[in-house]
């Protein structure tokens, strides 16, 4: 989540940002990824309500919509749209509760000393390795690929249970596919760019503007 809300107000701010707003709200987003305690969330949180009372008359400043483009239910815009949007991410997140969850894990968590705020490990650790099994065997259809990664994860699973049994449960994969394909058609699969979540099942590479995607110079290796 963290990482992902990076990059989300990054989007809306870019690297360097001009104005002393978005210099502050980006400088703010950077420290997510060093809090580490309790006392440091709280300390951020109270300085992103800071943000918002400074900025306040910034953040509601509106201009007039140009003719070409004037409606009579359309007549002003934000004039700092991009900044506004970044703030309120921030704020959605932070009020839900989402952005410091790893703090303070359930009471029935696995494992809470490991929890961290990025998926580094989970990404550079099982996920790689399902990445590559998949990339080996991309030829197999979408049900045969989903056997192939189960059956990996059942041999990587710490006292697993009779996968026959799994399979009767499951009605031998039939249950997993039937939820998948419904998701494909919900509107909660699709990306949300204020929070950052991706999508769960993507058929497309995104077409939306991202700053880390620019001109490549250099000979191709």
């Amino acid at each position: 989540m963290v990482v992902h809300t990076q990059r989300v107000i990054r989007r809306y701010t870019t690297s360097k940002p001009r104005t002393s707003s978005g210099q502050a709200i980006h400088a703010l987003t950077l420290k997510l990824t060093r809090i580490t305690t309790v006392e440091q969330a709280r300390e951020w949180t109270l300085n992103l309500h800071d943000f918002g009372v400074v900025y306040a008359s910034f953040l509601n400043e509106k201009t007039p919509v140009p003719k070409e483009r004037r409606t009579l239910n359309h007549r002003w815009e934000w004039t700092h749209l991009r900044v506004r949007k970044a703030y309120n991410s921030l704020l959605h997140l932070s009020r839900k509760g989402w952005l410091f969850t790893y703090l303070q894990p359930t009471p029935h968590a696995l494992e809470p000393d490991r929890w961290v705020a990025t998926t580094n490990s989970l990404e550079g650790g099982v996920n790689a390795q399902l990445k590559r099994i998949a990339d080996a065997h991309r030829g197999r259809t979408g049900e045969r690929q989903r056997t192939m990664l189960e059956w990996y994860l059942h041999s990587k699973t710490q006292l697993p249970d009779d996968p026959l049994g799994i399979a009767r449960q499951c009605n031998f994969g039939q249950d997993q596919l039937a939820k998948v394909n419904n998701l494909a058609e919900e509107d909660h699969n699709k990306a949300d760019q204020e929070t950052g979540r991706p999508a769960f099942y993507d058929n497309a590479i995104p077409t939306e503007y991202n700053h880390s995607i620019g001109i490549r110079k250099g000979p191709l290796k």
